[in-house]
């Protein structure tokens, strides 16, 4: 079955107290909702900049399951100023954070860093550092199954590292 969620709320059917959608499957294994265990947990990415998922959406997800890959979405136009960008063939505007299909109030994906994207989390959710991390670290490492050689600090892990400050943006890579 299914392990993974990509980016929860986009193009999602919406919520309905009858018909919850897939916010409904956070709660369950992949096997849970055919045998009635738990062994297979479901996972879930999110853009976490604040304009794909509303802050709310972003706790409420949370609140059902703490499997949770923050993601960013980013586009080639991240870090760039405000102005027109490209996405493949696709003329992509840029004002204020939002990246939107140029002449549309359509997401053309994101323009967020993913220590943003992880501090927007924290924030939104109220989760302390080590969830944040772990939701941009051991988490991809768990659904990637990559999770022997990377996600954590350990001896004999490879060590992918970045430096964070108390407000966890990037001291050093």
């Amino acid at each position: 079955g299914a392990s993974l969620i990509t980016h929860l709320y986009n193009a999602m059917r919406p919520f309905h107290h009858r018909e919850p959608a897939l916010l409904g499957m956070l709660q369950y294994g992949t096997n849970d909702l055919q045998a009635g265990n738990n062994s297979d947990q479901i996972y879930y990415s999110i853009i976490a900049d604040g304009l794909h998922a509303n802050p709310v959406a972003v706790k409420m997800a949370y609140m059902l399951s703490k499997n949770v890959v923050v993601v960013t979405d980013a586009m080639g136009a991240m870090g760039l100023k405000n102005g027109r960008h490209k996405l493949g063939s696709m003329e992509v505007d840029v004002k204020d954070k939002k990246a939107t299909i140029s002449g549309t109030n359509t997401l053309a994906g994101s323009v967020a860093s993913m220590d943003s994207c992880v501090q927007n989390f924290k924030k939104f959710t109220g989760c302390d550092y080590f969830e944040a991390l772990a939701a941009a670290t051991t988490n991809p490492a768990k659904i990637l199954g990559i999770d022997d050689d990377k996600g954590v600090i350990r001896v004999g892990m490879d060590a992918d590292l970045v430096l964070l400050d108390e407000d966890l943006k990037v001291l050093r890579t």
